[in-house]
């Protein structure tokens, strides 16, 4: 009995840093995106795993771009997207628009739905 609960203690000790992986959005695997207002991008890479970028302040115009790109401080398409990485997209002859990542999460189902049902309510309280 004490041999199963040391076996169950070591099991669980390699699956907890498993479960709390980090959100790693691969600068080369990037498949899709979408604005969400002016301070957040959800990104969605080649294996549809979906990330919620947080932006540093108010990246105005954002919802209205059809194409963004993203400066990382990575040198490889492996090198994970980082917060103070950028997005950025055209804005006006002058040059491009950029954004600095605050923040870069799972963009978990709860938190779809969740987005979705504050859109509609606001949709129908206008």
């Amino acid at each position: 009995m004490k041999k199963m609960l040391a076996l169950a203690a070591l099991a669980m000790s390699f699956a907890a840093p498993a479960m709390a992986q980090s959100a790693c959005l691969r600068i080369g695997e990037i498949y899709d995106w979408k604005a969400m207002g002016s301070r957040a991008v959800i990104v969605e890479d080649n294996f549809h795993q979906k990330f919620k970028l947080d932006l540093l302040g108010d990246c105005t115009g954002l919802n209205f771009k059809l194409a963004i790109a993203f400066a990382s401080r990575g040198s490889m398409a492996i090198s994970c997207v980082s917060p103070g990485d950028e997005v950025f997209f055209r804005q006006s002859p002058a040059g491009p628009e950029r954004c600095p990542i605050k923040a870069i999460n799972f963009y978990t189902p709860a938190m779809e739905k969740a987005d979705k049902l504050a859109a509609s309510a606001a949709k129908t309280a206008n």
